[in-house]
Order: structure tokens, then sequence, then C-alpha cells
């Protein structure tokens, strides 16, 4: 999505969490000590760093797990505005369906936090690029990072967010046909932050699924979000 933001003229930071940590294979055996606060901290660090460099907070925008970190930083007044982009759901809106069970079914299986996990290649393909040609689906899984089981064991157990906190600009995004995030999940995601002190917009898109990223119709989508941008900015 980046050069279509640029494109629109916005200068984009793509951090990526704990790079020495989060690794595409033999994750070391320390990251499983990382939890989700870590996560959000990380990105608080990140946001704060941009903020002092350019004299005002950042616009996030989180995608799935990012998500439900960006609401984190929303809800902390760490951003300027917020897009939760098909995102992992606080406990208050969490839905789970057959679909979710067997794209994270390796770790769901499992359960341990001590260990460090990647989706599994069947529930990748399943669940995530759904929406992607086949013939992509090798190139992106090999850029999968692993992620920390407690982390995963955190937002099972629930990560509450306190919508009276979020006084900023916010959009959640659903697809219709996304099998990670259900669209019915990420629907209460948007009623929730619908109630915010400033009020949150909502978009579904019938026709894309969890990797929305990069996946036919992402151009659309990258335009509606600087649309988006751009106009409740003018509105702050």
């Amino acid at each position: 999505m980046q050069p279509g933001f640029e494109a629109a003229g916005w200068r984009c930071e793509a951090p990526t969490l704990f790079p020495d940590q989060r690794t595409v294979d033999a994750p070391p055996p320390t990251l499983p000590d990382l939890g989700f606060d870590d996560y959000v901290d990380a990105m608080v660090d990140a946001a704060r760093a941009l903020a002092k460099e350019t004299g005002r907070k950042p616009a996030v925008i989180g995608h799935s797990m990012g998500g439900l970190i960006a609401q984190c930083l929303a809800e902390r007044g760490e951003v300027s505005q917020a897009v939760f982009l098909t995102p992992a759901q606080p406990k208050d809106c969490a839905v789970v369906g057959l679909p979710v069970v067997y794209t994270f079914l390796n770790i769901l299986l499992a359960r341990n936090r001590a260990k460090s996990y990647k989706v599994w290649r069947s529930g990748f393909r399943f669940g995530v690029v759904n929406q992607v040609p086949r013939r992509r689906h090798d190139e992106i899984y090999a850029r999968a990072r692993f992620d920390s089981g407690k982390v995963y064991g955190d937002i099972v157990d629930g990560i509450e967010i306190d919508a009276s906190l979020i006084t900023i600009p916010t959009l959640t995004i659903a697809a219709s046909r996304d099998r990670a995030t259900l669209a019915r999940a990420v629907r209460k995601v948007g009623e929730k932050y619908a109630k915010a002190a400033v009020p949150g917009d909502f978009f579904e898109y019938p026709d894309n699924a969890h990797w929305i990223v990069d996946e036919p119709g992402t151009d659309k989508v990258v335009e509606d979000i600087v649309a988006w941008l751009e106009q409740s900015g003018d509105a702050a």
C-alpha cells in the first residue's frame, strides 16, 4: 500500500516489530518472552519518535494484529488518526468461527505460550490470501514472520480497549471474504468505535479478504483511505 500513500503526498514508515526476534525462519528462544504489551510499547516509541521529529502526531494504519495495536495507540492518545484494517478484535468484540479456527489451527492446537509460531501454510492459503491469485501464495508466505506464543495467548485472553478514551478520528475496515478476522467481528469493532468520544467511521469491501493490503482491489482501498485521512484530518 505504501506507494499509493506516497503518491498522494504522505510520508510513510512501515516499522517491523522486533525484526531480530520475529524472524522468517528459526526464531530465537527469547521471542516467546515478548507479550502483546511489548508490541504496543514498541509502536508507542515509534509514534513518539515521529512526533518529536515532525512536530505532530502521526496517523497510524494497522492491519490484522497491527489493527489491534493501532487501537491501543488510539486509546493512549499517541496518534492523530487511526485506521484499523481487518483488525484483530478487542475482548468485547471477539468472534470465533470455523474459518478462523482452521486458519490458526496449528497455533490453537499447540496453545503453548513458551513457543513461537507462524500461521501454518494451509491455514495461510485458506484464511489469509484466499483472494490473492494462487501463483503468489508461496511468495507472500515466504515473507511471513514468527510471532510470540505469549502474544497469541494475550490476544485470545482478550485485550480491553476503552472507547471513551479515543478522541481522534478512526476508521474501521472489514472485508466480506475475510476468513481470519471475520467481517461480522470487524463490524462489531466498527460499532464499538462509532460510540467513541469522536464517533468512528466504517467501510466494508465485499470482494476483499484478509490480505486486503495486497490483493485485487487494494488500489481502491488505498484511494478510499487517502480520502478519509484528508477529510477527517481537515475536520479534526
